[in-house]
């Protein structure tokens, strides 16, 4: 009988217990690391386009607006910001005031539904509606149009609740894409898209994808956090397009322009 064996049967008698021989734990895979792609940089901004803008007025006009329209809806807007502080005064809301689009890129969502004079706009991603405030005052000034927003919150968009131009869908959060592609499959066309739900590389691919063949020429599609993902890059790249950036204080905002056929 070996010594093992035999201190065993001791150890077994008096405690119940023995001596086993040590075996390491079997290598456990090493998990594959998820790293998420690299942002765009400013290299990736510049080879699309030449002039990086840092003005929603000169945007508007490397758009293709003339300079003298451009000046017009310029100054309607501390008149519209009036308002929407006011607004903020009667509605509750569920950010703070500080998290909605910022003034730059709020002056251009105005400017864009003014200058185009939009029948149809989609935009994703609704928050307190601060956005869709902007375009709703546009849409009014104009005199037609219809804003057709969508988010996952039912409680979002406080702000323009109750609108007459406002149609709201709530996503469901588990399939956001089915409403959003149910709802702009029934639209002939899509005068200005404007992209500000879920930045993540595919959700901002598949909302690029599913809005541009009904952007008709002349049109925007406009994406508000382009600098997060390479998704508005890679995807003005694939089309051939020359997008126009709008740098913000905390982010940028892109805006392609439809040619004409």
């Amino acid at each position: 009988m070996s010594l093992r064996r035999t201190a065993n049967s001791y150890l077994r008698r008096l405690t119940g217990y023995e001596v086993r021989q040590y075996r390491p734990p079997a290598p456990q895979p090493v998990a594959k690391s998820k790293r998420k792609p690299p942002p765009p940089t400013l290299h990736d901004f510049t080879k699309l386009s030449v002039q990086l803008e840092v003005s929603p007025d000169d945007l508007l006009a490397a758009l293709g607006w003339p300079v003298d329209e451009v000046a017009k809806v310029v100054d309607e807007f501390d008149e519209l910001n009036d308002q929407l502080k006011q607004r903020y005064t009667e509605r509750q809301t569920l950010f703070p005031e500080r998290w909605g689009v910022e003034q730059g890129t709020g002056l251009t969502l105005y400017g864009l539904t003014r200058l185009l004079k939009p029948a149809t706009v989609v935009e994703t991603g609704i928050a307190d509606g601060r956005s869709s405030f902007m375009i709703l005052s546009a849409l009014d000034r104009n005199g037609h149009g219809t804003l057709y927003s969508f988010d996952v919150r039912p409680d979002a968009g406080s702000l323009v609740l109750g609108h007459p131009r406002w149609k709201r869908t709530v996503s469901d959060a588990k399939e956001p894409r089915r409403s959003f592609t149910e709802v702009i499959d029934g639209l002939d066309t899509i005068d200005l898209f404007l992209h500000d739900s879920d930045h993540g590389y595919p959700n901002q691919m598949f909302e690029y994808e599913s809005a541009w063949p009904k952007i008709p020429p002349g049109g925007v599609l406009a994406s508000d956090d382009v600098d997060l993902t390479k998704a508005y890059v890679d995807f003005a790249t694939r089309i051939g397009a020359r997008p126009q950036f709008l740098f913000d204080r905390r982010k940028i905002l892109g805006a392609i322009r439809r040619e004409a056929a």
